[in-house]
């Protein structure tokens, strides 16, 4: 009996927890390896009319591209236009990556090669390795720098924040590797168990019978309250950790840890060159419209974005400190030794308005991801424990 229930126990871990952890790594390095490029490529400068009319198969160097579907040409090149002059796209082993309209909707990717039709007009952006083929500028997959292809149907100025923040998996358990292997760990043990029964060992076969069940356990009752409070916790883990990623986004441009910065302003320069500041103060609690640094009183730009943090989740401690602190990134230029908030042409560097320090949230919002993470392994832990015990039972009374 002792060999029956050591191969249920090696069939029940391989098709349900291995190999879907195998497949939770793959998604989960996928989706860490996309987000990355993407904050790689918001640091690209924009391609430029200059760039054509190079010598043949010049490396142009890194760029990233705005634009819509103009053509197709073959089976793996597309061109897109921004309205003023066009680039070709090399997409041959190339995955695509989709963003829909639906803030609360998760990005989706699929090969080109499974893209059969694109209508003309289709929002795109592209960014890479881009050399010059006849008088062209020519975006190519390079080992080095991945060659990042987005479908988009959000605004421009919101694809960088939505792929940070949604582009990641829902839950890395239910990937692509786990419907099949549980599906054959599910057929494997119930052929395992009418085998074990006709021998006869009967608590050998009840055992696997219930592991072969065991996938249904979770939403029966007693126990199901616990699977969503379970998924509820994943979730609020989910997007705590996408809250850390985004509040991080306009630090990217600053090097040096906030902590060790002045605390009022610090300048740098977008990939376009043009002057980018981080401002660091308080809002004026009479007007919010108001940031207050160093004594000045700087009118928020109109088109600010306000990132909603979570505070009640983070703390008060770490979410704002004492007061209402704020950093303000934004376009910048200086009139008479004084700076004026500008706006800038990069869709992926507008104003940005973080109610808190960046650096403080992003810790708390990654301590309270774990703690959540905990939380959920509890909750499936405990319903697993108390519904397959129950699911034994019921069978044991089933099957004679």
């Amino acid at each position: 009996m002792t060999a029956h229930l050591l191969l249920v126990a090696a069939v029940a871990a391989l098709f349900y927890a291995v190999i879907p952890v195998i497949g939770a790594v793959v998604a989960r390095a996928r989706w860490r390896e996309f987000r990355a490029a993407m904050t790689e490529a918001s640091r690209y400068p924009t391609a430029t009319p200059a760039l054509s009319g190079r010598e043949r198969g010049a490396v142009l160097g890194r760029f990233r591209f705005f634009g819509t579907l103009e053509a197709i040409q073959g089976n793996d090149r597309i061109w897109l236009s921004n309205g003023r002059f066009s680039v070709a796209v090399e997409l041959r082993g190339v995955r695509i990556f989709l963003i829909p309209d639906q803030p609360d909707t998760g990005l989706a990717s699929v090969p080109w090669s499974r893209v059969f039709s694109l209508p003309e007009g289709t929002p795109m952006f592209v960014a890479g390795r881009c050399v010059a083929e006849e008088g062209r500028a020519v975006f190519h997959e390079d080992l080095q720098t991945p060659l990042i292809v987005v479908l988009h149907d959000c605004p421009r100025e919101d694809i960088l924040v939505r792929a940070i923040g949604s582009g990641r998996q829902r839950n890395e358990y239910m990937n692509s590797f786990t419907l099949p292997s549980v599906g054959v760990g599910v057929l494997a043990l119930i052929l395992i168990a009418f085998r074990f029964l006709g021998v006869p060992d009967r608590l050998s076969g009840l055992i696997a019978f219930t592991a072969g069940l065991a996938p249904i356990a979770p939403f029966l009752p007693p126990g199901f309250p616990l699977y969503f409070a379970y998924r509820s916790a994943w979730k609020r883990g989910r997007l705590l950790r996408a809250q850390r990623d985004v509040v991080r986004l306009p630090l990217r441009f600053f090097p040096a840890p906030p902590a060790a910065a002045p605390r009022g302003r610090r300048g740098a320069l977008l990939p376009d060159l043009v002057p980018y500041a981080m401002i660091r103060g308080s809002l004026d609690p009479r007007d919010p419209r108001i940031l207050v640094s160093d004594g000045a009183r700087i009118v928020l730009p109109p088109d600010v974005v306000r990132l909603d943090v979570n505070l009640p989740a983070l703390g008060r401690k770490e979410g704002r400190g004492p007061g209402p602190q704020a950093v303000l990134f934004s376009g910048y230029s200086m009139e008479d030794d004084q700076l004026a908030l500008a706006p800038t042409e990069d869709p992926m560097a507008g104003p940005v308005l973080v109610p808190g320090l960046p650096e403080a949230i992003a810790r708390a919002s990654e301590a309270a991801a774990q703690r959540l993470t905990v939380v959920s392994a509890v909750f499936i832990s405990l319903n697993i424990a108390v519904n397959v015990p129950l699911l034994f039972i019921l069978l044991a009374l089933l099957i004679r």
